[in-house]
Parts: structure tokens; C-alpha cells; sequence
């Protein structure tokens, strides 16, 4: 693997991580903000503008996961816990230390 390339792959996870961050923190706002505004202050435009934010962040996050699964180097149960951490609330926590770590490079003796 050449040095640009390895390169690119940690940029490549930093720009997931970022991504998983947007995605978690949309999700957290969407349910610890905007829902109980619905519910509890009668506020059902907090969903109706939170709702589809959500969703893009989640569609954009499952997409780089795709691509960045499909460039290699991921095995089958690393990708099932990084969707199933993006639909659990404080998952994306999990998911960008995991994402930190692939990124940081193993120190050279």
C-alpha cells in the first residue's frame, strides 16, 4: 500500500466519522428535542422540520458506510455494528471511536 493511499483511507474514515457524528447527533436532537416538543409542548413542526434532516444524515451515512465497506478491508460484523449503532441512540459514540481507531495509524517500530 503506498503512503497516498493509506493516506486517503484516513481521510476517507475521518470524513465517515464526521458523517456518523452528523448522523448520531441529528438522530439525538430528533429524539430528546423535537419529539418531546411534539408530544409534551403540542409542537409537531420540531418533527416535521427535525424528521427529514434525520433522514438525510441517515441516508448519507449509510451510503459512505457502503462505499467505504465496498473499497475493502471491513469484515461482515465491524459493518453490521456500524449500522446498528447509527439506529441506536448514542451508537454513533461507539461508531466513530471504532471509525478513530482504523484511522490512526499503527505506530512503526
Amino acid at each position: 500500500m503506498s503512503p497516498e493511499t493509506d493516506q486517503e483511507d484516513r481521510r476517507q474514515m475521518l470524513r465517515m466519522r464526521t458523517a456518523c457524528l452528523v448522523e448520531g447527533g441529528t438522530l439525538l436532537l430528533l429524539l430528546f428535542v423535537a419529539v418531546p416538543l411534539k408530544h409534551l409542548a403540542g409542537f409537531p413542526d420540531a418533527v416535521r422540520a427535525m424528521g427529514p434532516i434525520h433522514g438525510l444524515a441517515f441516508l448519507t451515512y449509510v451510503w459512505m458506510l457502503i462505499r467505504m465497506v465496498s473499497a475493502g478491508g471491513w469484515s461482515r460484523g465491524e459493518t453490521i455494528k456500524l449500522l446498528i449503532a447509527a439506529v441506536v441512540p448514542f451508537g454513533a459514540l461507539f461508531s466513530a471511536r471504532t471509525l478513530t481507531r482504523r484511522a490512526t495509524p499503527a505506530p512503526t517500530v
